[in-house]
């Protein structure tokens, strides 16, 4: 048994599968996708969301919104992970516009979403038919 858990963790560590919880359920994860999705996604004011191929990331709100005092307005340090099935692909949704991908980002700092008051946000990675990609919690916010 303990050396079927030791390789069913090589195994989780080598697909760079990641479990986060997310309203109070274990969620599967992933980071290992295709590289198109990696980088930063910004508009025309100074937010933006940056996608590191490591797992890792930033997310910096435009408009931080109403938060407490002791919430710091800053960016948020985050983990993130596109959902997968029970076969390891990730979840997609055929839309009007082309694809969705819904993708968790976790906060790793004192900063979390929300104005402080969720620690993981879901979102979804928008694919158009032209091929940009945009993200839905952002009216503007697109890769280049």
């Amino acid at each position: 048994m303990k050396a079927f858990f030791i390789v069913a963790l090589l195994f989780i560590a080598a697909n760079d599968f990641r479990i986060m919880e997310y309203n109070g359920s274990e969620v599967r994860t992933t980071f290992d996708v295709d590289s198109k999705f990696y980088g930063t996604y910004k508009g025309r004011k100074s937010g933006y969301l940056e996608l590191k191929q490591d797992g890792t990331g930033i997310y910096h709100y435009d408009v931080f919104g109403f938060a407490p005092a002791s919430c710091k307005k800053q960016p948020i340090q985050i983990e993130w992970g596109f959902l997968i099935d029970e076969n390891d692909k990730v979840v997609q949704f055929t839309r009007e516009y082309g694809m969705s991908y819904p993708i968790l980002f976790k906060s790793t700092g004192e900063t979390k979403f929300q104005g402080c008051q969720k620690e993981v946000l879901l979102d979804f990675i928008m694919e158009y038919k032209s091929g940009q990609l945009g993200v839905s919690s952002s009216d503007d916010w697109t890769k280049n």
